[in-house]
């Protein structure tokens, strides 16, 4: 069992897993270097709050935080977001300073922009550190404070448990709403989950039908029988495809509904009032959203179908069959693994366009792209899919209307035993 091809394979395993454990570490620490960076706006400018500032710059001997201070020019945050290029800020609002020392659950806003539902690019950022850096300030200079007077009373005692009330307000496109980014990550965390999972169990399936069905025939003869036949071979490579389609959709499909029945019971049901939220925002899937994913999705497994009836082509036995569907298996392993995880359309250049290279990641996109709006990047990779199926239907039809796909084996047969022969001699 343990042959030359496993072995291949197992290696191959092993180094995808590699590089995807240093893509990922790598994009740890970028979140990491992230953190340290705090953008805030401060509208009560007071002595108080500038102690708040330095306090954040250098909360303790090891750690020391890049702190920027920006100036709003109009209350439309997504403005603001995209005329200062940032994703987050915070707002110290006027009158912070009053509620602190009055007594009273002082009020911060905590401003972010969603581009994405991969869970990487919804964690932790510079500006949620400056929240509880910002509340653990707070709460040693009432302490200190209070405590030196001796006027530490219960209702202090209780404030100091919660000295500061966070509103969240999350942008997405050009509309804000005050909900938690976390929330609404958690509300659409089944779709970001399934969509990128059923494409890969269809290129995966659609691949692994069509190779075996065109090696199976090839080597039983079958499929010379049938290209003898007095039917067009375009119409045999278009019926071969539609049934290896139908049955990669059909598996898809019972994978969905189990993947559906896992994830909804692990979410929470909202409330009709974030329920409207979410649709506000635009990240309800509609019925024009899942249009425009299954397009792509369709596009994602002809190209792996036609790309499998090439491969099995090709292929000398059944058993060597299966491991021509490696190319295909990897090509669409590493984008899904990286769709998963990170927002692909924001990596460094080389990653992000070796990614782009693999006609499979703009359907682990699709997701990203429609609900977001990101227009101009959904229709690139439609054209470059497009062009590709082109490419591999024009390559398929080229091996099937000649006798290749008879004499590839064969001359690899007649080689091996002409070889076989003069070591015999």
């Amino acid at each position: 069992m343990l042959t030359l091809q496993t072995i291949i394979m197992l290696i191959f395993i092993l180094l995808v897993m590699s590089l995807m454990g240093e893509f990922l570490g790598s994009s740890v620490e970028e979140s990491e270097e992230e953190s340290s960076r705090i953008t805030i706006c401060d509208l009560d400018d007071t002595e108080f709050t500038e102690s708040v500032l330095a306090y954040l710059e250098h909360p303790s001997a090891d750690i020391q935080n890049e702190v920027e201070l920006i100036t709003l020019e109009s209350s439309d945050y997504a403005a603001e977001l995209d005329r200062l290029g940032i994703k987050t800020f915070i707002v110290i609002p006027q009158g912070f300073t009053e509620s602190i020392s009055s007594g009273e659950q002082a009020e911060l806003i905590y401003i972010s922009r969603m581009t994405s539902v991969a869970s990487m690019a919804n964690i932790n950022t510079g500006s949620e550190t400056a929240v509880s850096l910002i509340e653990s300030a707070v709460k040693t200079a009432l302490y200190t404070d209070k405590v030196s007077k001796g006027e530490l009373t219960d209702e202090e005692v209780e404030v100091l448990e919660s000295p500061v009330n966070v509103v969240e307000q999350t942008v997405v496109g050009d509309s804000s709403a005050q909900i938690s980014q976390l929330l609404l990550y958690s509300s659409i965390y089944s779709q970001s989950l399934m969509m990128p999972l059923v494409v890969y169990i269809l290129i995966l399936l659609g691949s692994q039908t069509m190779v075996n069905a065109v090696a199976g025939e090839k080597l039983d003869k079958t499929l010379e029988t049938l290209l003898s036949a007095p039917v067009s071979r375009i119409t045999v490579i278009s019926a071969k495809m539609l049934a290896a389609a139908v049955v990669a959709l059909f598996n898809a499909v019972i994978y969905m509904v189990g993947m559906q029945s896992v994830t909804s019971s692990m979410t929470t049901t909202l409330s009709d009032d974030y329920t409207q939220i979410i649709s506000s925002l635009g990240l309800a899937m509609t019925t024009k959203h899942y249009i425009l994913i299954g397009i792509q999705m369709l596009l994602s497994t002809l190209i792996a179908l036609s790309i499998s009836m090439i491969l099995g082509a090709f292929a000398k036995s059944v058993k060597s069959s299966q491991v021509l569907t490696m190319p295909i298996m990897f090509a669409s392993l590493f984008p899904f693994m990286a769709a998963m995880f990170v927002d692909i359309s924001s990596l460094p250049g080389a990653v992000k366009y070796l990614l782009y290279a693999i006609p499979f990641t703009h359907t682990f996109m699709a997701t990203d792209n429609v609900i977001f709006d990101k227009t101009s990047l959904y229709m690139g990779g439609l054209i470059y899919q497009l062009v590709f199926l082109i490419i591999c239907m024009v390559i398929a039809i080229r091996v099937f209307t000649s006798d290749r796909i008879f004499t590839s084996s064969e001359s690899r047969l007649s080689f091996k035993r002409k070889a076989d022969k003069g070591e015999a001699v």
